[in-house]
């Protein structure tokens, strides 16, 4: 995924309460009162949840588990925070952080073969194989890959090449 940058909002901004002037605040974040204000790593980055219920998000972009993911593929980061009143009244809700995979571009590795000179004949020919593309990673699941240029020219697939 290209680089993140924090995502953020406030979760107590869509939270409702029956009770006309009542105050509220973040007073546990994944059940714990520990957690609010502070860092909170989850699967696939860091929460950052202040009892104002504002909140930042910081994808971790290092992850494998993050570089994986497919164009378009989704994964969610959850975490639970509960929201309590100045009355006493509290109750909980989740903030759901959604993850969208992009495609990342493959990583190609050069490739070698060699010959014997003199030792390619009509009666006996010395011709070199592979495939090109055997040793090329990409992070992305599930992407499948194929030439599309050979010497900086797509009409090159394909063709012989002396040289």
């Amino acid at each position: 995924l290209p680089d993140a940058n924090p995502v953020s909002g406030n979760v107590l901004s869509n939270d409702t309460d029956v009770d006309n002037g009542d105050t509220h605040s973040v007073s546990a974040v994944n059940g714990s009162a520990g957690n609010v204000g502070n860092d909170l790593v989850g699967t696939y980055g860091t929460l950052h949840l202040n009892s104002d219920g504002s909140y930042s998000y910081t994808l971790d972009n290092g992850l494998a588990s993050v570089q994986q993911l497919a164009e378009g593929a989704t994964v969610t980061d959850v975490f639970s925070y509960t929201n309590a009143d100045n009355h006493g009244g509290s109750s909980s809700a989740n903030l759901t952080i959604t993850i969208t995979g992009t495609n990342d571009a493959p990583v190609a590795v050069a490739d070698a073969a060699a010959v014997k000179e003199d030792t390619n004949t009509l009666a006996d020919p010395n011709p070199v194989s592979g495939n090109v593309l055997s040793n090329d990673t990409d992070v992305d699941n599930g992407d499948t890959h194929s030439v599309s240029a050979v010497n900086g020219s797509a009409g090159n697939v394909g063709n012989d090449l002396v040289g």
